[in-house]
Order: structure tokens, then sequence, then C-alpha cells
């Protein structure tokens, strides 16, 4: 008897205990933040061609040799230097053929390319020209970072939460409602863009647009609502 008694009186408090749950409203907010880059990653080099592999190879670490000087004379430091490709290959001839007879080699191509951090940006304009008269012939591509984004990207993340905040605080008041305690907070995710260009002042010797990057953050939020 006592048993039928506690199943009935689960079974109808069950009910008014969900009505008693209070509402819960779920957000999303993202911050983006732009800021100007402090360093630049280039990556450049020398590429030869001559008739045999090893003379290839020896005029392109003559050019390598007067590169390397030019970037401890703009005092770039030695951990900002990296080999990031060393290559050699054959030149074959570029005449059709009907046949399967292999190509005739007629010489052979070096390629050294290296990639360099310039953390002094009104000097990038300047390394970039002193490279190029000192034997750099293949520039293959130029990025600009911070050297730090973490500051950066905190301001993100709370401009983010206060995004998000700022549309329960919307949805609830028109909703009759108030918001109540915070139940969770997801970080979406964060990153960083590069955005429009603009031209760099003090680089004359080479012009370059540094531009500016977006670092952006995105919070999910669930909050509980009061009547």
């Amino acid at each position: 008897m006592f048993r039928m008694i506690l199943i009935l009186f689960m079974a109808l408090a069950g009910p008014v205990c969900a009505q008693d749950a209070p509402p819960i409203l779920t957000v999303s907010g993202t911050g983006t933040i732009t800021v100007a880059p402090d360093l630049a990653s280039i990556s450049l080099g020398v590429e030869v061609e001559a008739p045999t592999a090893d003379r290839a190879l020896r005029a392109s670490s003559a050019s390598m040799a007067q590169i390397f000087s030019a970037l401890s004379d703009s005092g770039i430091d030695k951990k900002d230097i990296q080999t990031s490709q060393l290559s050699l290959f054959p030149q074959r001839e570029t005449r059709s053929t009907n046949d399967d007879t292999s190509l005739n080699i007629t010489g052979f191509v070096a390629t050294n390319l290296v990639e360099i951090t310039v953390r002094e940006l009104p000097r990038l304009g300047a390394v970039l020209d002193g490279l190029t008269k000192s034997g750099a012939n293949r520039i293959q591509g130029i990025s600009f970072a911070l050297a730090d984004p973490t500051p950066v990207l905190d301001q993100a993340r709370q401009a983010a939460v206060a995004e998000a905040m700022r549309k329960a605080a919307l949805y609830a008041d028109a909703a009759g409602l108030k918001v109540g305690a915070i139940l969770s907070i997801d970080e979406a995710g964060a990153d960083t863009a590069p955005m429009a260009f603009r031209k760099t002042a003090m680089m004359d010797a080479v012009p370059v647009a540094e531009g500016v990057l977006s670092f952006s953050a995105s919070v999910t939020i669930r909050f509980a609502l009061e009547r």
C-alpha cells in the first residue's frame, strides 16, 4: 500500500517539477579585433641554372653566401633565418618526340630558399632591396603576423562574451524575462586573418603593403532566465 502511494506521489509530482524548471536561453557572440602586424616572414632565395649539377650547386651556394652576409649586415638574427628548400633538378630538351626515348639533359637548376623573419617592419623594404642586390632572384612569398597574438585574442574573447550577454539581455527583455545565472560557456574558436591592405610608409626601397590583421573569437553561452 505504501509503495502504491509513493508511486502515485511521484507521478503527480513529476509534471509540477518540470513546470517549475527555469527557462534556458542559448546565444552566441563573436568578437573581432583588428591590429597592425609587427613582423613579417619572407621566403626568398636563389635559382641558378648551369650545364652541370656541381656547377649549379656551387653557383647557388656562392649566391646564398652573399645573401647570408647581407642578412647579417641588416641585423637579422640567426634564429630568424631558416632554410626552407634546397633542390637540384635536371633540365631536359623541350622538343616533342613520338617515341619512347628519353629527352637529353641540357643542364641543371639549383634552388635554395630561406625563411626570414623581419621584426622591424619599417626596415622591411630596405632589407628586401639589399637581398635582391645581393643575388636573391626568387621571392616565394611574404606574410605578416604578430609576435605575440595572445593579448589581442583575449580582447576578441572578451568582446565575444560581451556580445553574447548583450544579445541575451535583448532577447530576455523582448520575452518579458530577466537574464539569470550563466550555466555554461563554450568557445567555438579563435583565429586570425589578413584584411584590406594599406601602403606602409618608410618602405621606399621596395614598396610593401603590410595591411592589418583581424583576430576573431566566438563563444556560446547558456543562461538561466528568471520570470
